[in-house]
């Protein structure tokens, strides 16, 4: 009796601790206990899910590459990011309640005043309440695009695990490169040379 009990109480425990690890949003500071090591292991993971460099970016790309993405804007109207083929574009798969978003939010506004002529940015919340995410862009008076994944297409077909999740697409509609989780000012700058030459 006595070792079926603890049995059941290891399960649910381990089970418990995935279900934390697997819904944490990538980038977000470390919960106690929880080392660098198992944040680089789960940034491996994204790596082997998600598209990587080269591939054709859904949505983006003439190039066949996966079912139409459910997409809306803030006002409730379907959105296709087809209309920013031709151009780069930097998207950026986020959550309002995500802290490691947050705290890239002044990098991410200052590349924008910076770049904003030369690429698009889209950021897409993944499936929150469309007044939700209203209130937050226009409380934090976001200037980037904001689309809303309204059934979770555009977070599989780009294989996206976590927020932040950054995917920076070529005029080609070609994925140039992606980051896991916060980045810095410099690093954006980094990937975005490199879309926009």
């Amino acid at each position: 009796m006595w070792l079926r009990l603890a049995a059941v109480s290891i399960s649910l425990a381990t089970a418990a601790g995935l279900l934390f690890i697997i819904t944490r949003p990538l980038g977000s500071p470390p919960a106690e206990g929880l080392t660098l090591t198992g944040e680089a292991l789960l940034k491996d993971e994204a790596a082997e899910r998600g598209l990587a460099e080269r591939d054709p970016a859904p949505g983006l790309s003439d190039r066949p590459s996966g079912p139409t993405l459910a997409l809306v804007d803030l006002d409730g109207q379907p959105a296709d990011l087809s209309e920013y083929r031709g151009r780069p574009v930097w998207i950026v798969f986020w959550a309002t309640y995500c802290h490691a978003c947050q705290l890239e939010e002044p990098d991410l506004r200052r590349a924008f005043v910076e770049y904003s002529d030369k690429l698009t940015i889209v950021a897409i919340d993944i499936g929150e309440d469309r007044r939700d995410v209203r209130r937050y862009v226009d409380e934090r008076d976001l200037p980037w695009t904001v689309l809303i994944d309204t059934d979770g297409t555009a977070l599989n077909a780009y294989g996206a695990i976590g927020t932040p999740t950054h995917y920076f697409v070529n005029g080609g509609g070609t994925i140039d490169s992606r980051a896991f989780g916060r980045l810095r000012y410099d690093a954006m700058a980094r990937s975005i040379e490199a879309i926009i030459d």
